[in-house]
């Protein structure tokens, strides 16, 4: 087994979701082979035998009132339709299936319970389930729809501006709008004239405001708009979401029918004639839905519903279940779940974040550089950097995936395991590092949610420690799979569970996780989305709420980055935002893009904690069983092609055949997507089934089906644990949010209107010094040496950054012309392969502003000049002294004097080897980046004079840059942060971008300090 250290730690209280009741008792499977008489017959039975179970009728009638109405109808035919009735039993049967064997909560079939962890584990279950009824989403947004189309009600109503819509040129633009067809939920955006009158109603409901006073400010600000035209403008902004009203519950709201009429009897809308009769009865069935727990009670609420919205095609009632079960788990089960997540961790294929999000981070930094706050909505618009590739409107970009080592490996187990018969493999520590693609210091998510299928006999073998578990789910954080059935639980467990929800870790102290709140794509999904809020603080998105101090909203948030990592803030508020959505709404199907957006941007650099990927492997006809421990990683699966099977009747024959050559299992799982059906191949109706698939989809996945589950009465089950980082991922430290940082318009810097010049220049690496030392000065003396200064880049290709200080902006094209000559003498030099002009953006969120960035100007053209002078020297120490070296003189130059400096490094680098150094390294560092008598050893060997000359002006440049910090042009920019961007950029400048390289050169600095400091305490006083 595998020997590492715990990376999460497992909430105490778990979420347990499981079928109701153990497997129904239902008669033998049909045969849904062909269509003939006999068939049908035996067909018609087995369908008037399944529907006298009640408890399976009534679980269909809610879950497909319109199957349930088929079946009804089939059962009381004299000769039913026979396409009809073997359509209508292949969809029965599939719902039996899912009744018995997915745990997953829908309706009547599956439902919930808390368990805690004890040195006793035991497992009672009852029968009499608690149901928890609410109103429909689909049901409830028709009512609220009519109610807003009265306009005797409407003018009492509050209502907000959405304050996720945005204006581009004279359009709004309103997200989020959802444009359903068929099965396919899209994210498009809509947009309407901004005219006079809708940009005055914008600025009135930026707060909440009553409609009737809104009309009365527009007639009195457009008189000539007249009542009825101004009344019609705002109705059509409330039917196009840009107006929100009071009526529709914030998805923190968990019963949106009881928030309805609470805000209708607020404004006494029974008062109304119109709605009266509505309110009264939306009263009622408020009343109804409490007595859910009874058959006779739901028809009552059901039927009662219908009457008042009658062409709904869902069932009005959204129903949750409360499983009656008082559950004790081994803490044994939690110790196994924290390995695995562990194991997970390590073995992620994507243990830098995903490539999109990376690639998005690059887009970012260029634009924007470091420390800059950039207001959110302009960071998504298409005049920021937009979306990551893959959201909605963006390039769907079809990325050749890489093959890794870790791909390599596991397309040896894979072809391993089918040549010599096994099923399964056992990780070991040998194998799970050579899977481990991801860095040394893990970016361990700061919380999951890890749900596992226990198998053991019973709760006495549970006990005792005879179980295995297996992975089934991972989701993206703590609260995804748990935190809207909080209100199904009893209270206790309730309480419970929402103090293990309210205490998330994040990715540093200074971090605040903000529960995410807003409507789905679909109003139908909307009972998915309502949790009730946990968190302190909830970022609101598209909803009508009051302001609060424990509200943000997006014009409180902002985005930036430090080169390693993005981050979410709110720079008035002083503090970093992790956004947490508590809910398993689809992020790419169902959720809002700028929801998506906020839920992944926090943890965008951290590894994807998944099931296990088989990457490169994963369409291999056969993967065996991944083992870590007790636990199964990935259970075994196989691959069948519809190619592979003959049509017609000889297709049984021959599936018989490939199940016995694959060694496939009797009882398997039908995997597409996230859904699974249970399987028995020995079952000719199981077995239509799948070929019914393999007709439409032509390829089937199969993962093995699990054993019995004796410690829960057979129950198909599912055990959620809430899952937390021991430590944060030891990221470099982020300076504050502040809004003296806030992006400005004069950072951006474009080409000919602005007083610079920034060339980017593209070619071999390797060429770089030579193009810096041996051409540049050339460029600049034929351009009569202007003010210039120079960094390496990638974007993400490596390349040289050129900015040229220019007189006028006029002097842009002769300057330029100068440069493409030079360019194209380079080129033909084979020294260079490409030249661009692009926008030059100015860090000010990093330097500072006004006379702040000029000095700090004066720092990166010392710099350079320091760094070009170096290149010349034909003969000079080795690349990593020289960094040691520069950068001692940098902090000391910085912070005043040698021993200020000295103890800088001391104190903020870390005082442990990131990599191996070799021993004449370490010596060479720790000799030359010594001070002492002017840098006297480094002065001393072959082109050191020069090189310790070239400092000069770096040290006054710095010396002048120092009194800025602080100052009125550097607010919200400490020092410690400004030495430390000091020290990358020159790395940076110095040797290429490359944070292990860096962090190695850095230690040999502290370790050269740590030289100096200890001379220092020998010399005699």
């Amino acid at each position: 087994m595998v020997t590492v250290t715990a990376a999460f730690r497992a909430g105490t209280t778990v979420l347990v979701r499981a079928v109701a009741r153990p497997p129904l008792a239902v008669p033998p499977w049909p045969d849904l082979n062909d269509g003939l008489t006999d068939a049908a017959a035996n067909q018609a039975a087995w369908l008037r035998a399944v529907w006298a179970n009640q408890v399976f009728a009534e679980s269909l009638q809610h879950s497909s009132p319109a199957l349930a109405a088929q079946v009804q109808s089939l059962c009381t035919a004299q000769r039913p339709d026979l396409r009809a009735l073997r359509r209508t039993v292949l969809s029965v049967v599939r719902y039996l299936l899912r009744a018995q064997h997915r745990a997953t909560p829908f309706g009547l079939f599956a439902g919930v319970a808390a368990a805690s962890f004890g040195s006793r584990a035991s497992a009672d279950w009852g029968e009499e389930h608690v149901l928890v009824g609410r109103a429909g989403a689909e049901w409830l947004a028709t009512v609220v729809q009519r109610l807003e189309s009265c306009p005797e009600l409407l003018e009492r109503l509050s209502v907000v501006a959405n304050n996720t819509a945005s204006v581009r040129e004279d359009r709004l633009i309103v997200p989020f709008q959802s444009d359903a067809r068929g099965d396919e939920t899209r994210a498009v955006e809509a947009s309407l004239a901004l005219t006079a009158p809708v940009r005055a109603t914008l600025t009135a409901a930026e707060v909440p405001i009553r409609v009737g006073r809104l009309l009365s400010k527009l007639r009195a600000e457009f008189p000539e708009a007249g009542p009825e035209k101004t009344r019609r403008l705002l109705a059509e902004l409330i039917r196009r979401r840009v107006l929100i009203t009071g009526l529709h519950a914030p998805s923190t709201e968990t019963d949106a029918l009881g928030y309805l009429v609470d805000q209708l009897d607020a404004v006494e809308a029974e008062s109304i004639a119109r709605t009266s009769k509505t309110v009264a009865e939306l009263r009622a069935i408020r009343s109804a839905l409490r007595e859910c727990s009874t058959h006779d009670g739901r028809d009552r609420a059901a039927a009662r519903m219908r009457e008042l919205v009658p062409d709904g095609k869902r069932h009005p009632i959204a129903f949750d279940l409360q499983l009656n079960a008082k559950l004790v788990l081994p803490e044994a089960l939690a110790r196994e779940v924290e390995r695995a997540a562990l194991v997970l961790t390590r073995l992620s294929a994507r243990p830098y974040g995903t490539a999109a999000w990376g690639e998005y981070h690059q887009r970012f930094y260029e634009r924007y550089g470091i420390g800059t706050m950039v207001p959110l909505k302009e960071a998504v618009a298409d005049s920021g950097v937009g979306y990551p590739d893959g959201y909605p409107g963006t390039p769907a970009r079809a990325r050749r995936p890489r093959v890794s080592a870790r791909d390599d490996v596991l397309v040896r187990l894979a072809q391993t395991a089918a040549l010599e018969g096994q099923e399964e493999v056992v990780l070991t520590d040998e194998l799970v590092a050579a899977l481990d693609v991801g860095p040394d210091d893990l970016r361990v998510p700061p919380h999951l949610e890890v749900g596992v299928r226990v198998h053991s006999a019973g709760s006495e073998d549970l006990r005792r420690g005879r179980f295995r578990l297996e992975i089934v789910s991972v989701s993206r954080g703590v609260g995804v799979s748990t935190g809207r059935f909080l209100s199904v639980l009893e209270p206790a467990d309730r309480e419970a569970l929402s103090t293990e929800l309210a205490d998330l870790p994040t990715a540093d102290g200074d971090t605040v996780p903000a529960q995410l709140s807003f409507p789905p794509l679909l109003p139908e999904s909307a009972h998915v989305t309502r949790t009730p809020q946990v968190l302190p603080t909830v970022i609101s998105l598209q909803e009508h709420r009051a302001p609060d101090a424990g509200v943000l909203t997006l014009d409180d948030l902002a985005v930036a980055c430090d080169g390693r990592r993005m981050y979410l803030a709110a720079p008035e508020r002083g503090h970093r935002i992790e956004a947490v959505g508590m809910n398993a709404l689809n992020l790419r199907t169902h959720t809002p893009p700028l929801a998506r957006f906020l839920t992944e941007l926090s943890r965008a650099q951290c590894a994807q904690v998944t099931v296990f990927d088989w990457g490169a492997a994963a369409a291999m006809p056969f993967l065996p069983r991944l083992r870590y421990g007790r636990t199964v990683l990935a259970p075994a699966r196989w691959r069948l092609e519809s190619s592979e099977l003959p049509s017609g009747a000889k297709w049984h024959a021959a599936l018989a055949d490939w199940r016995v050559r694959r060694q496939l299992p009797r009882q398997v799982y039908l995997v597409e997507g996230d859904q699974h059906l249970f399987l028995d191949l020995d079952e000719a109706g199981h077995r239509t089934l799948l070929r019914q698939h393999l007709d439409r989809a032509h390829t089937a996945v199969l993962v093995e089906a699990p054993e019995g589950y004796g410690w829960c009465g057979g129950r198909a089950h599912e055990v959620v644990l809430p899952l937390k980082a021991v430590r944060p991922t030891a990221w470099p430290p982020l300076p504050a949010p502040t809004p003296a940082r806030a992006l400005s318009p004069a950072q951006m810097q474009p080409p000919a209107t602005s007083p610079v010049l920034l060339s980017t220049l593209y070619g071999d690496t390797r060429r770089q010094d030579t193009v810096l030392a041996q051409h540049l000065p050339d460029l600049l003396k034929q351009l009569g040496n202007p003010p210039w200064w120079f960094i390496r880049f990638r974007d993400p290709a490596q390349h040289l950054r050129l900015r040229i200080a220019l007189p006028h902006p006029d002097d842009f094209g002769e300057t330029a012309r100068a440069v493409s000559e030079w360019a194209d003498e380079l080129r033909r030099a084979g020294l260079l392969a490409d030249l661009r002009y692009p926008t030059s953006y100015r860090e000010m969120g990093r330097w500072g502003s006004g006379a702040a960035w000029e000095a700090a100007e004066d720092v990166f053209r010392a710099d350079s000049r320091a760094v070009v002078a170096q290149l010349a020297q034909r003969q000079r120490p080795g690349q990593r002294a020289l960094v040691a070296a520069h950068t001692a003189a940098i902090a000391s130059a910085f912070l005043g004097s040698t021993e200020a400096g000295m103890r800088w490094l001391l104190d903020h680098i870390p005082p442990t080897a990131p990599a191996p150094v070799s021993r004449p390294q370490f010596t060479e560092a720790v000799r030359l980046a010594d001070p002492r008598d002017d840098w006297a050893a480094l002065r001393g060997v072959p082109g050191g004079e020069a090189i310790v000359s070239g400092w000069a002006d770096r040290d006054a440049a710095l010396a002048a840059y120092r009194p800025h910090l602080p100052g009125p042009d550097t607010q919200g920019i400490a020092v410690d942060d400004v030495l430390t961007s000091l020290l990358h950029v020159h790395f940076v400048r110095h040797v290429a971008v490359n944070f292990p390289e860096e962090e190695v050169c850095l230690y040999l600095a502290r370790a050269a300090a740590l030289a100096w400091t200890a001379r220092g305490k020998r010399r005699p006083s």
